[in-house]
């Protein structure tokens, strides 16, 4: 299972993950996705077949939406929770765990929403 960090979330997270074998791309480390409307940050993580990881739950269900109501699959969408996962170097380790966890379990099933509790 391959990543891609929403912009909010710190390109230390993917660094650690790829300390750990892990592929992961975090759009803060790639100047050319920073600030990209949401869509295009989809349509990248498609296009790369990486999972998006994300606390921006309502526009990236909305294209969750969108694709299904297409019957076109996507790579999968992780959803963050803020509560867990606040924002900010205290969350780093955490979510590392967290989301090599995850890598290790592999995808659910195609077009997945997990949320990251």
């Amino acid at each position: 299972m391959r990543l891609l960090l929403d912009e909010m979330i710190s390109a230390v997270v993917a660094e650690q993950l790829r300390a750990r074998d892990r592929e992961v791309e975090a759009i803060g480390e790639r100047r050319e996705l920073r600030g990209l409307a949401d869509e295009d940050v989809f349509a990248y993580a498609q296009a790369t077949e990486r999972s998006l990881v994300t606390y921006n739950r309502h526009d990236f269900l909305e294209l969750d939406r969108r694709f299904r109501s297409q019957d076109r699959p996507h790579h999968g969408i992780v959803i963050l929770n803020p509560n867990r996962f606040p924002q900010g170097t205290a969350s780093i380790g955490p979510l590392v765990i967290s989301l090599d966890w995850l890598i290790a379990s592999g995808p659910p099933y195609e077009s997945f929403i997990h949320w990251q509790q």
